[in-house]
């Protein structure tokens, strides 16, 4: 199974994220040449590439500015939705739905205020990255003016 998420493809190159990498986006390029020394690499990107991967949305920052009380919100009402769905589910299916969205909130099965706190403490993990990642963009940008 392939843990690759494409985000454009094309016959030459492969434009992807790692399916649990928040940190980093992969460049595949086939029939291009390369200088690489230590610590460093040179790759040219064919400009009509350069050009499909550029339109493509960034990463997804929708987390950076939720404050704790839209979070729980969120949680809450996602837990319920899970509780509902999970309760009128078929016996023979309730395993499988029960580990849907485990990664995030715990089983199904697992009292409500346990997947609330498992999901709120998910959700401001994301938050912080999310937060991180974004000052990290201001502060390339601040530099790229400064250097204008």
């Amino acid at each position: 199974m392939s843990t690759k998420a494409t985000i454009a493809y094309g016959k030459t190159f492969h434009f992807y994220h790692e399916v649990l990498d928040d940190n980093c986006v992969y460049l595949e390029l086939e029939q291009v040449e390369f200088e690489a020394s230590c610590n460093r690499v040179m790759v040219p990107i064919p400009v009509h590439i350069w050009e499909v991967i550029r339109q493509y949305p960034g990463i997804d920052l929708s987390w950076a500015d939720q404050s704790d009380a839209e979070i729980l919100d969120h949680v809450r009402q996602s837990v319920d939705d899970r509780i509902r769905d999970y309760a009128a589910t078929d016996p023979d299916k309730k395993g499988w739905v029960s580990l849907c969205g485990g990664l995030v909130f715990g089983q199904a099965d697992a009292p409500r205020q346990e997947q609330i706190q498992q999901g709120v403490a998910h959700y401001q993990r994301l938050r912080e990255h999310q937060q991180q990642v974004k000052a990290a963009i201001a502060e390339l940008q601040q530099a790229q003016r400064n250097s204008a």
